[in-house]
C-alpha cells in the first residue's frame, strides 16, 4: 500500500513542494506529471525511501501529520496548471497526489479555479467526509437523522481515495447517459472496479481532465489556482479578464465570495461552467489546512448566536446568511435540483430547451428557440441550479424574488427535482433520515411542511447571463455536466465563444 499528499494544493515559483508518503514497502518511485490534456512528464525519481506511518484517531479533522518524503523545488519554467504525483511502491502498489501550480504574475488572461474544497468534503480518507460519519449518526429530539450531517471539520492533509484523480476513460458519469435509470450507474461500476464512489462527485478525474484536454485541442492558454487561493491571496484575480469555474463547485469561504464579486463588480468577468455551485458556505480554519461545515447540522456550528452567525456553514441561501448564491452567479440549486439521476427527471432530454437563440454565447451555433442543446451528451444532468421565473411573450424571465439579478437573461432551460425519499435512488436515505429536498425547506423556511416542500421540490437547470453594473459579465452553464459534454459541437463553440468574448 502506498498513500501520499501534499503539504498545500498550491504554490507557485520558489516554493518547495512537500510530499507526504505512507508506504508498506521499503522504497518506492514517483513520476511527476503536468495533467495539461497530454500527461507530460516532469520529473522522475526512483529508489525513495519508504516508511510506513500511522494514523492518530483525529485524522479526519486534524490531518495525518506525516512527515515530508520529497521536497521538489517549484522550477521556475514550470507553466500554471495541474500537476500530479503517480506513486508506485516496491510492491506493485500504486498511488496519487496532487498540487496546482499558482503563477505569481498572470501568464494568460484566464484563472481557472479549481474546485478542490468539494473533493476535501467528499474525501473519506480516514472513515468519514462531510457526507459520513465515523459511527452511524444518531437521530436528533426530533427522532430524524440530519442528512448532509457528516463530520462537521475536515483536514485538506489527507490523501483522496483512489478515483479522484485518476480513472478509466471509459468509467461511468454520474448522470443517466441514454436510457433512463433509477440507479447512479457509476456507484456500482465504481464498487466494482475498487474505485471509491464518490469521486463520481467531486473529482479531477472527470471534469478537471475533461477541460483540460478540451483547452489543449483549443490551444488556448489559462493560469490555474485552488478554491482557497482566492480567499488566502485577495489579489489573486488582479491582471486576469476572466475567471473560469467547473465541475462541482459547491464549497465557498466567504473570502472566496469577497474576491470573486469584487473581481465582477470592477468589471472582470466569470464564466460559471459548473452546476451546484457555491450552494454551502464553509470556513477555511488553521492556516487554509482544514475545513469546517455542519450542513445539514448547521444549527450546532459554534458561530450560531455570534457576531459572526453569517459565516455559519449551512447553506448561502439560509436567511442567517442573507447572501445566497444567485446573487453571484444568477443561479441556485433550491431552485433547480437534480436531473436524469434516480427518480429526478430519469427520463428528460439531457439538453437545455433553447429559448433566446440570439445571445451572442450562442453564435455559430445555429441553434434556434426550441431545439435541444447537449441531449444527447446528457449535458443537464446529475446537479443543476436555476432561478424562480415566470413567462413573458413565451421566454423566462427572472422574477427576482431570489435575488437573482433582474438583468439575468436565461439562454436555455430543463426539468430538474431536488430528490425526496421517494424520487432519490434505492438506498440513498436511511427511513429516519431527512430527504435533500426536507433539509432544503428547513434551512429555507424552518420548516419541511408540504406545503413548504410544495414550493421548493420542482425546478430548472437553466443557462444564462448577466452584465454586472460594474461592467464585468457573468455566464452560467448551471450545470455540473458542461465539461463533460464538450465533444457536442454545439457545446465546444458556446465555450470557444465565451473564451473569445470574455477572456
Amino acid at each position: 500500500m502506498i498513500e501520499a499528499y501534499c503539504g498545500r494544493r498550491s504554490y507557485a515559483a520558489g516554493d518547495i513542494v512537500e510530499l507526504h508518503v505512507s508506504t508498506d514497502a521499503g522504497s518506492f518511485d514517483l513520476d511527476l506529471i503536468r495533467d495539461d490534456g497530454t500527461a507530460t512528464r516532469v520529473l522522475s525519481r526512483t529508489d525513495l525511501p519508504g516508511d510506513r506511518h500511522p494514523l492518530s484517531p483525529d485524522v479526519v479533522a486534524q490531518g495525518c501529520g506525516w512527515p515530508a518524503s520529497v521536497r521538489i523545488p517549484v522550477d521556475p519554467d514550470w507553466p500554471s496548471g495541474f500537476y500530479r504525483f503517480e506513486l508506485r511502491a516496491g510492491d506493485g502498489s500504486t498511488g496519487d497526489a496532487f498540487f496546482v501550480l499558482r503563477s505569481a504574475t498572470p501568464r494568460a488572461s484566464i484563472l481557472w479555479v479549481i474546485e478542490t474544497n468539494t473533493w476535501n468534503a467528499y474525501n473519506s480518507f480516514g472513515g468519514a467526509s462531510t457526507y459520513t460519519t465515523l459511527t452511524e449518526q444518531p437521530p436528533n429530539d426530533n427522532g430524524v437523522v440530519p442528512n448532509h450531517g457528516g463530520v462537521p471539520i475536515v483536514s485538506f492533509e489527507r490523501p483522496l481515495p483512489r478515483g479522484f484523480l485518476r480513472l478509466p476513460d471509459d468509467a461511468p458519469r454520474a448522470p443517466t447517459v441514454g436510457a433512463p435509470s433509477r440507479d447512479i450507474p457509476f456507484i456500482g461500476w465504481a464498487l466494482e472496479q475498487g474505485y471509491d464512489f464518490y469521486s463520481g462527485g467531486a473529482s479531477w478525474a472527470q471534469w478537471g481532465l475533461s477541460f483540460a484536454r478540451w483547452l489543449h485541442r483549443q490551444g488556448i492558454a489559462v493560469d490555474c489556482a485552488t478554491n482557497a487561493d482566492l480567499e488566502e491571496f485577495p489579489g489573486l484575480l488582479d491582471g486576469y479578464r476572466l475567471m473560469l469555474s467547473t465541475g462541482h463547485d459547491e464549497y465557498w469561504s466567504w473570502g472566496m465570495r469577497d474576491a470573486v464579486e469584487g473581481f465582477i463588480a470592477r468589471g472582470g468577468n466569470v464564466a460559471f461552467l459548473s452546476g451546484n455551485l457555491a450552494f454551502w458556505q464553509v470556513r477555511l480554519e488553521d492556516g487554509f489546512r482544514r475545513m469546517v461545515a455542519y450542513k445539514g447540522d448547521v444549527a450546532h456550528d459554534p458561530v450560531i448566536g455570534t457576531a459572526d452567525e453569517r459565516r455559519n456553514t449551512g447553506i448561502w441561501s439560509h436567511p442567517l446568511t442573507d447572501r445566497p448564491e444567485n446573487q453571484m452567479s444568477g443561479l441556485s440549486f433550491t431552485r433547480g435540483g437534480y436531473a436524469r439521476m434516480g427518480g429526478a427527471t430519469p427520463a428528460s432530454a439531457g439538453g437545455y430547451t433553447i429559448y433566446r437563440p440570439e445571445h451572442w454565447a450562442l453564435a455559430g451555433t445555429g441553434l434556434s428557440y426550441g431545439d435541444q442543446l447537449g441531449a444527447a451528451h446528457s449535458l443537464v444532468g446529475y446537479e443543476v441550479d436555476g432561478c424562480d421565473f415566470q413567462f413573458r411573450h413565451g421566454r423566462p424571465v427572472p422574477t427576482g424574488r431570489d435575488d437573482t439579478p433582474e438583468q439575468f437573461e436565461i439562454i436555455g432551460m430543463a426539468p430538474a427535482a431536488i430528490w425526496s425519499h421517494e424520487t432519490a435512488p434505492p438506498g440513498m436515505y436511511p427511513p429516519t433520515a431527512l430527504s435533500d429536498i426536507e433539509m432544503i425547506c428547513d434551512q429555507l423556511e424552518g420548516n419541511h411542511a408540504p406545503e413548504t416542500i410544495a414550493r421548493h421540490a420542482y425546478g430548472h437547470g437553466m443557462m444564462g447571463s448577466y452584465v454586472a453594473p460594474g461592467g464585468g459579465t457573468v455566464f452560467a452553464a448551471g450545470t455540473t455536466e458542461w465539461t463533460m459534454a464538450l465533444d457536442d459541437p454545439q457545446v465546444s463553440r458556446i465555450t470557444r465563444n465565451l473564451i473569445d468574448r470574455l477572456g
